[in-house]
């Protein structure tokens, strides 16, 4: 008799000490979190100027995604041969996941008293490098002395 009271308890024992291992304890079927996602945030930015030519009032840009990069391939327009590109503004809003850049165009610092009375095409590379990921939206403006226009809106 005291065999079957042994295992009579004993069962009830180990279902009572298993009882959190399986599907009905506290807790199950939830992925436990390590911490709160991290929104993406700009790391680096840098902006060149590719080439200098007289031409016409071109305003255009292509926004690329390459990796943790937005890479921003753009021409302005300048009214005289003195006139170079800027990068006059950067803005990253995290709420909308946006990013914002604007370019202008500014006088060559070493330009001199005497422009050439031409346009110029002003070829530039901007790139933006991102940690925790690439904006949802890249928004493109240009100001060639005329107000800020936009130019182009990308996502990737």
């Amino acid at each position: 008799m005291k065999r079957r009271q042994l295992l009579q308890y004993g069962g009830l024992g180990c279902s009572i000490a298993l009882a959190g291992c399986f599907g009905g304890a506290p807790g199950s079927g939830e992925t436990p979190t390590v911490g709160a996602s991290e929104t993406p945030s700009v790391n680096e930015t840098t902006f060149s100027i590719i080439r200098r030519q007289s031409g016409s009032q071109i305003s255009s840009a292509t926004v690329a995604f390459d990796g943790n990069q937005v890479v921003v391939d753009g021409t302005i327009w300048g009214s005289n041969g003195c006139k170079t590109a800027d990068l006059t503004d950067i803005s990253y809003d995290t709420n909308a996941n946006k990013l914002s850049l604007s370019v202008g165009t500014t006088e060559m610092p070493d330009a001199g008293d005497m422009c050439a009375q031409a346009i110029m095409e002003i070829n530039y590379r901007a790139t933006v490098t991102f940690e925790n990921g690439l904006p949802d939206t890249v928004s493109i403006s240009h100001d060639s002395g005329d107000g800020l226009n936009p130019v182009t809106t990308a996502t990737p």
